[in-house]
């Protein structure tokens, strides 16, 4: 899989973070939340162990989720990069290069950005393309995902986050023996989550 497909679907679920969710929610009411919580953004630590490659990937930076925009990835380390994603395209900054795929000449993408929108508003069509289960109390929950989607399935197996008042971490266990480690802090929900050169990504 390529870097490019491997940041895609870093975006898609951590969308999943941005979410205040406990158990005795649905995920309507979940989804409720998100859509008045306004732009926000959350600090995210990933490790990446590549089964084939007996290698293990660090890093680092903040996502933020822009209101009526999109999401935006600026990774800081090992190298800065940043992703941006909204319903017609993803774009990748790096290098001083830009690479962009859009949604209507990737059927793959295509999905991806249609289940990304989902979970953007979190909310019960989430269903449509996972099968998920609910482990826990308030205090601390577990969500399982298993994705029903073939497009998804030859991506993933599943995805586990673990959670309070917010999501701390997930792990997804991909289809050939990857898995990625995520862990989040320091959520902002301020007025100073999102600025303005962050909103000329969307421009």
């Amino acid at each position: 899989m390529s870097s490019f497909i491997r940041n895609i679907l870093t975006a898609m679920l951590l969308t999943l973070c941005t979410a205040q969710c406990t158990l005795a929610l649905t995920l309507d009411e979940i989804g409720a939340k998100l859509k008045t919580a306004g732009s926000h953004s959350v600090m995210f630590t990933q490790e990446k162990i590549l089964k084939d490659a007996d290698l293990t990937l660090s890093s680092s930076g903040r996502i933020l989720s822009i209101k009526e925009k999109g999401i935006l990835i600026k990774q800081t380390s090992p190298y800065e990069m940043q992703l941006c994603i909204t319903k017609d395209a993803i774009t990748e900054y790096s290098a001083g290069e830009t690479h962009t795929i859009r949604a209507n000449d990737n059927p793959a993408v295509y999905s991806l950005l249609n289940l990304l929108l989902k979970l953007m508003t979190l909310d019960n069509t989430v269903a449509d393309d996972f099968d998920y289960k609910l482990t826990g109390d308030k205090s601390r929950y577990t969500v399982t995902l298993s994705p029903k989607d073939a497009n998804l399935k030859n991506f993933f197996e599943e995805i586990t986050l673990d959670g309070s008042e917010y999501i701390d971490s997930l792990i997804i266990r991909g289809t050939h023996g990857d898995v990625t480690s995520m862990k989040f802090s320091d959520y902002d929900f301020s007025d100073k989550a999102v600025n303005s050169e962050d909103l000329k990504y969307f421009e």
